[in-house]
């Protein structure tokens, strides 16, 4: 039985040469997995901090879901790796991007949840399964990013630290305020619009991996902050809480897909 497609036009294909480079590092993302482990914060949490945290998790509890026609643009150094195709996302964590050709069978599938990523080759008939994981994440997209954390982002939310040491209010910069929270791993800061209180930017400094993503009009863009990576991704014709069925998120790979399972 084939996978599901999504309805959509067509997009452009993606130069063979380019393809097999995102395979190549979509391929890792699913031999390893991992975690972090959780701290109770050792401050107390402002009010003024709790209620702009508060803001923040209500606006990410409204979303339901996303359907768009994506374009992926991901620069590592001097390479660059472009995919056109269609992108679902349902909250909490559920995501499937389905790489189009103009013509024939898709190029590429990617399905993820918060338990496990699968991807399909189609071309060459290859299929891997691995761990939902931030690792996971890191291999394929090259941030690592919690499934939750990455449909959030891409759905254009910030999701605040699960558990802070501790979080304050900045002044206004040049972006407007901010929301900074001391972590286990480092530092996440936050721009708020002042009016809406929707996130405009969010930075994580002093981890492993220093990284910014900024919400722009049309999707999203995230960059480490060594310049070593610039993912940017565009929507067209965007449809939010179109409650669109959840089974196009699955995947079943056809029988006779060569298929390694690392989970």
């Amino acid at each position: 039985m084939r996978a599901t497609r999504p309805a959509g036009p067509r997009a452009v294909t993606v130069p063979r040469r380019s393809r097999s480079k995102l395979a190549g590092l979509l391929l890792g993302a699913l031999a390893l997995s991992g975690g972090c482990a959780s701290l109770t914060p050792r401050q107390p949490l402002p009010p003024d901090v709790l209620a702009a945290r508060a803001t923040l998790e209500a606006r990410w509890r409204d979303f339901h879901d996303l359907r768009s026609l994506a374009e992926i643009r991901i620069r590592r150094d001097t390479r660059i790796d472009r995919l056109s195709g269609v992108l679902l996302l349902r909250a909490p964590a559920s995501l499937r991007f389905e790489a189009l050709l103009p013509f024939g069978p898709p190029l590429l599938v990617v399905a993820s949840d918060a338990d496990a990523v699968t991807l399909w080759e189609v071309p060459s008939e290859r299929a891997f399964i691995g761990r939902s994981s931030p690792d996971a994440t890191r291999r394929w997209l090259g941030l690592a990013l919690g499934a939750e954390e990455l449909v959030s982002l891409l759905a254009g939310y910030a999701l605040p630290a699960r558990d802070p040491l501790s979080g304050q209010i900045l002044p206004p910069d040049d972006i407007g305020p901010s929301l900074a929270f001391e972590t286990a791993d480092g530092r996440q800061r936050i721009w708020l619009d002042p009016a809406s209180g929707d996130a405009r930017q969010i930075e994580w400094t002093g981890g492993s991996q220093p990284a910014r993503a900024v919400f722009i009009p049309d999707g999203l863009r995230l960059a480490t902050l060594d310049g070593k990576l610039d993912v940017t991704v565009r929507y067209r014709d965007p449809r939010r809480d179109s409650g669109f069925d959840p089974e196009l998120l699955k995947l079943t790979v056809p029988q006779g897909v060569r298929i390694q399972d690392f989970r």
